[in-house]
């Protein structure tokens, strides 16, 4: 099945109604920087580059992503590490985003799904589908799949089935495949 765009008006002001600052942080980093839920999960607080405004993306199997943390992103960031600091001053928790439940666990767990996820819902977004539509934005102004490994850290099959998806008359079947 190939990506589907979100309707233009579905981002318009989520930002200025999410109150808390990790919820406005998980927002951009799914609406702008693609991650996915199990990549914000799983962010360390060791992955965020003060230095660089950078934040490295560790996934299974695969190479260090290091997403280029626009004004915004790191802005949002920085409001957000300040949250935890004054809540839960003595949390040991590596992780990025907490909760209070994982701030103050000694198993030190990531966050779970729900905590990303149940915010967004609520105000009509799926993390998953603000993913998928800023790929294929982007695939739409880019059409290189290079580019969208680059940017994004995918799989190249992915890439290419976004680029198929964004510009599907130039698309052929794969030869190889077919």
């Amino acid at each position: 099945m190939l990506p589907r765009p979100l309707a233009d008006d579905m981002l318009h002001g989520t930002l200025d109604h999410l109150p808390n600052p990790r919820d406005r942080l998980s927002f951009v980093l799914a609406a702008v920087h693609a991650l996915s839920t199990h990549d914000q999960r799983h962010l360390l607080l060791d992955d965020l580059d003060h230095t660089h405004a950078t934040l490295r993306v560790r996934r299974t199997g695969r190479p260090v992503h290091t997403v280029y943390l626009d004004e915004l992103t790191y802005r949002l960031a920085r409001q957000w590490l300040a949250a935890p600091h004054r809540r839960w001053p003595a949390t040991t928790s590596p992780y990025l985003l907490v909760t209070a439940h994982t701030a103050t666990d000694d198993t030190q767990p990531p966050v779970s799904i729900e905590a990303i996820n149940k915010p967004l819902r609520a105000h009509g977004h799926q993390p998953g589908s603000l993913r998928m539509d800023r790929i294929l934005n982007e695939a739409q102004h880019a059409d290189d799949p290079l580019h969208l490994i680059r940017l994004f850290g995918l799989a190249p099959r992915t890439a290419m089935k976004y680029i198929h998806a964004a510009h599907p008359h130039r698309s052929r079947p794969d030869p190889i495949t077919s």
